[in-house]
Order: structure tokens, then C-alpha cells, then sequence
């Protein structure tokens, strides 16, 4: 099921859209594009987002609540002095969960299926952290939240198979989302994108084109732009 982007004009206040997973999947990954996220973790920080609005915990709202503390630092995990084995997740003001709730779950299930259970300091009532449930299930990882720490401990079933029931009725019907949040979420999206001009629109993923719609140039991963064809 894909919806398109909302097209410009009044939308009643109440409106809600039916948003498919892909279309989520897509603009959460281009806003996170714009943050100061290491490029190397913005899938996985995206698949959290998605994750907990499909899951009913408003991850596009606290996407957008953290974009300006998102766009102005990062904060990774950094080792505990005390044990040369653990790691500290940092919190407080200003330095949103979702910037190192990825890095938590690698740490949770790295430890469970490693010692059978590990604990981790981090807060726990917040939204991207309590998304890390669904997701570590999918490893065979059980999660117990407090309002200070994360719990992993192996589940005794395994690694969950397939979708669960809130991933399958996402896929199957799609996400609700108000309309005025989708559209914040759409703008802050094209931010990502190249402005419209004419030497952007020469360009067409990796052909480069000429004005009369002619290839004029590859470029590839392994083919600098310019090489012709």
C-alpha cells in the first residue's frame, strides 16, 4: 500500500492519512539525513522511528521534538571507568535518546546472548528507548524497562519469527499519522534533497544527461562523474 506525499492546499485540521511503510520509511531516512547522526547509523536509527510509530509510541512526534538537539551534537556510548567491560549511554537535557538508542540495542542483545543478561543505564520511559522492545525480540532478546535502565535477558523461545501483529497491520493497511504532522515531516525531509537547479536537473541518479535527454556520463560507484559512457 503506498500513499503519496500530500499535496499542497488546506487540509482540515482533524485530517489523518493512511501512510504506507515504504513512504515512512523513506522521509524518516531522509530527515535523519539532516541531523549530525553518524552516516553509518542513520538506517538503523530510522528502523527505530519507524519501529515505534508503527508500534503506537509516536516515534515521527519525538522525531521532530528531538530534530534541533539531533542537528546540533551526537553522543555515542562512551566506556564506564569503572568496568573496562560496560558502557554508559549518555541522558539528560539535551541529548535525546534517539541518538544513541541504536547503539543500546547492538550493547543489550551483544550482552544477553553473550552472559545471559546485562543491564545498561539509560532512560528508560523514552519513547526510542522503549521502541527497542519489538526490536530485540527480533534477536531473541528480551527488554525490562525502568525509568533509569534497560534489562536484556535471552528469551526462552528464541529470536521472534515473521512480523508481530503491530508490523503485520502496518504493513498490511498502513500507518496512521495526522496530516499537519506529515506534512512537518515531508518539509523537514526535503531539506535532505538537492536544490532544484539547472545543473541538478542534469542529473538522474547516476546518468548525467544531456539537453536533449542524451547519456552523456556515468557516474557510478566505480566511475568518476564526467567519464562518458
Amino acid at each position: 500500500m503506498t500513499t503519496p506525499t500530500p499535496a499542497s492546499g488546506p487540509t482540515p485540521a482533524d485530517a489523518v492519512l493512511d501512510i504506507s511503510v515504504r513512504e515512512l520509511r523513506l522521509m524518516t531516512g531522509r530527515v535523519l539525513l539532516t541531523t549530525a547522526l553518524p552516516s553509518g547509523t542513520v538506517a538503523a536509527a530510522r528502523d527505530l522511528v519507524v519501529t515505534a510509530e508503527t508500534h503506537g509510541l509516536d516515534g515521527l512526534a519525538g522525531l521532530l521534538a528531538d530534530l534541533p538537539a539531533l542537528r546540533a551534537a551526537h553522543h555515542r556510548p562512551v566506556p564506564d571507568p569503572d568496568d573496562p567491560r560496560a558502557f554508559r549511554i549518555p541522558a539528560g537535557a539535551g541529548r535525546p535518546a534517539l541518538a544513541t538508542a541504536a547503539d543500546l540495542l547492538d550493547l543489550a542483545v551483544a550482552g544477553a546472548l553473550t552472559d545471559g543478561v546485562a543491564r545498561l543505564a539509560a532512560p528508560g520511559t523514552d519513547w526510542a528507548v522503549r521502541a527497542l522492545v519489538p526490536l530485540a525480540a527480533r534477536h531473541g532478546v528480551l527488554l525490562t524497562l525502568t525509568p533509569d535502565s534497560v534489562t536484556a535477558r535471552t528469551a526462552p523461545g528464541g529470536p521472534a519469527t515473521g512480523p508481530d501483529a503491530a508490523d503485520l497491520r502496518a504493513l498490511t493497511h498502513g500507518v496512521r499519522v495526522p496530516a499537519a504532522r506529515w506534512r512537518q515531516v515531508v518539509a523537514e525531509a526535503e531539506l535532505a534533497l538537492t536544490p532544484d537547479s539547472p545543473l541538478s536537473r542534469t542529473h538522474a541518479g547516476d546518468s548525467v544527461f544531456g539537453p536533449g535527454g542524451e547519456i552523456l556520463a556515468e557516474a557510478g560507484e566505480d566511475e568518476p562523474a564526467g567519464v562518458a559512457s
